[in-house]
């Protein structure tokens, strides 16, 4: 995953500045009469010295990959963090499940929240794409199945209750096709792509096709002798066996 080179650059800096700060403190304590705090001080100064310039070194490497600004990054990592609980949130709602149709609608909606989120963790970039399903959809999604889940389990509901739920039920579908929309948006790039690299090997086929037939035309023109030749030595070797 790309989003853990980023929290990779943290135990590198952590890694190369534990030695680092061994090696000051060895110096400072060895060479240097200082007082023990002061040497103590020293070692903290080696380790900070160390720890940063490994940390953001490490970690711009990773943000020049993702094409993001580290400003931008903080920014989509808190947007993750904070939408990270709602889709637990959402997994939860299938223990108030009720019914099948209920159950294949909560699970639809699960499946793809938690692949726009993933995508999203996996490639921040695409952030930008979906930015409303993490500022709106989500916490309107999350919202509309809890109440419903918890009022549709409710006893002794009259007619006006059971409108209100049929029409929370068809908000819930709208829902589900605005998160399919934000999904088709968020792979909008990659099927791009691949129809891309589709019509590049249609174009590239017939020069194969070209390459291939000769080689089949001159095997086809090797074997046929061959094949003669030998049912030739079989009829003389049956005309042999009846003499």
């Amino acid at each position: 995953m790309k989003h853990m080179k980023y929290n990779i650059s943290y135990y590198l800096g952590a890694i190369f500045a534990v030695p680092i700060t061994l090696i000051v403190g060895f110096i400072s304590t060895t060479y240097f009469a200082f007082d023990q705090w002061l040497d103590w001080l020293i070692m903290l100064g080696g380790y900070i010295g160390a720890y940063i310039p490994i940390q953001l070194t490490t970690s711009k490497q990773y943000l020049n990959e993702a094409g993001l600004s580290r400003r931008e990054f903080k920014y989509i990592r808190k947007h993750l963090n904070e939408a990270r609980p709602k889709i637990k949130t959402l997994m939860s709602q299938y223990t108030k499940v009720r019914s099948i149709k209920d159950f294949k609608s909560v699970i639809e909606i699960n499946r793809i929240a938690r692949i726009i989120y993933k995508t999203v963790q996996k490639q921040p970039n695409k952030f930008f794409k979906v930015d409303s399903f993490f500022f709106t959809h989500l916490d309107n999604t999350v919202n509309l199945v809890d109440h419903y889940m918890t009022l549709v389990r409710m006893p002794h509901k009259n007619q006006e209750e059971m409108a209100q739920l049929q029409a929370a039920r068809l908000t819930l579908e709208e829902l589900k096709r605005t998160l399919q929309a934000d999904l088709r948006a968020l792979n909008s790039e990659d099927f791009q792509a691949m129809s891309v690299e589709v019509d590049l090997a249609k174009i590239n086929q017939p020069k194969i096709q070209e390459k291939v037939t000769p080689q089949l035309e001159t095997e086809e023109l090797v074997k046929v002798p061959v094949i003669k030749k030998r049912q030739e030595e079989r009829i003389f070797d049956n005309e042999q066996r009846f003499n």
